[in-house]
């Protein structure tokens, strides 16, 4: 073959393989820039039956654009800077699916702190706040100690002579099972400077986000967190506690398929899961709290809906405790058990 007809096919070869090339990778075309506005956004989470659409939408355009969340409101065909728009999508994607959006924000407001909170720990409710009322209650008025943080003095002056509670042990102790993400515990502590806090879950990812959160808030060296089952990692500590709160596992198991996406999709359900009845922590709670408490002290725990009847019989069955009390949450719901150990017979 002449070495001329040679050339022109190796010429040939490797323009073929120059455009073969050119298919596998494509130059990419321009994109349009996508344009988002409140309205398109808000209908997008409606078609993916998220109820909170109007609230969500707004939380998420603040989160991408850094535009605070009411002038979209109130300007709902407002549209986010393009640089921003692919933040938002990514988003939005994820609510669709019905993520909650305390994850994708990475973030949930508790008793007015900014708890970091994550996929290995429970979202805190606002329920649970009565829980923590419940608890400071008994704090203010069974061990004469007073809020000074919630009146409105600064944490730098409770040292300031005169402003330490009278209490009637040298140390208020207070053990928080089940933290997750430290919510009740950082609540105690921020009201309850002087107290001091062991918060405990059986879940290193928790444990992990507890101690994030505290060490954020300035309140590390209020609360020790650790990782074990209910009261095992407590074997080793010899003294008692003035108060044992916890918003233990509730959900009786064959419920938890009727939860909301949101919940049985995401949230871990070693944190729901509460046995065949809902009740299989509160049963080893109340078993085993009284030997942790100090005489006088008080448990305290939350429950769901139409469990206090059970609760309060299984809290009276122990003969240890005294009369349960019952509070109900801002829908008139009984959420939290109360009940004090009886002091210790002499002899």
């Amino acid at each position: 073959m002449p070495a001329g007809q040679v050339q022109d096919m190796e010429y040939n070869v490797r323009s073929v393989k120059r455009e073969l090339r050119k298919e596998r990778t494509p130059h990419p075309a321009p994109r349009t820039p996508r344009v988002f506005t409140y309205r398109r956004a808000v209908e997008r989470l409606a078609r993916a039956d998220v109820d909170s659409a109007l609230l969500d939408a707004a939380c998420l355009m603040e989160a991408a654009s850094g535009v605070r969340r009411w002038r979209f409101i109130v300007e709902p065909e407002r549209a986010i800077a393009s640089g921003t728009s692919d933040l938002l999508e990514a988003m939005l994607c994820r609510r669709e699916a019905r993520e909650p959006i305390a994850y994708i924000l990475g973030v949930k407001e508790f008793w007015s702190l900014s708890l970091s909170v994550g996929r290995g720990v429970l979202i805190p409710r606002p329920e649970t706040e009565t829980l923590v009322e419940a608890v400071l209650e008994k704090i203010r008025f069974e061990f004469r100690v007073s809020s000074f943080e919630s009146i409105g003095v600064p944490s730098s002056e409770w040292q300031a002579p005169g402003c330490k509670p009278e209490t009637r042990n040298p140390e208020l102790r207070i053990l928080d099972l089940g933290t997750g993400c430290g919510a009740i515990a950082l609540a105690l502590a921020r009201e309850i400077p002087h107290a001091r806090l062991y918060a405990l879950d059986s879940s290193a990812d928790a444990v992990r986000i507890a101690s994030r959160n505290a060490k954020a808030l300035g309140l590390a060296g209020k609360v020790r967190f650790v990782q074990g089952d209910l009261f095992e990692p407590l074997r080793a500590i010899q003294h008692g506690f003035d108060l044992i709160v916890s918003n233990p596992p509730y959900i009786p198991s064959g419920q938890l398929s009727r939860l909301p996406p949101e919940v049985l999709a995401y949230e871990p359900h070693q944190a729901l899961d509460g046995g065949e009845d809902g009740l299989h922590f509160h049963r080893r709670i109340i078993e085993e709290a009284p030997a942790r408490l100090r005489a006088n002290g008080w448990l305290a725990v939350e429950i769901g809906e139409g469990q206090a009847p059970s609760v309060m019989r299984l809290i009276d069955e122990t003969e240890i405790f005294g009369p349960a009390e019952v509070k109900q949450d801002l829908s008139g719901r009984d959420r939290v058990i109360l009940a004090q150990r009886r002091p210790r017979p002499h002899g």
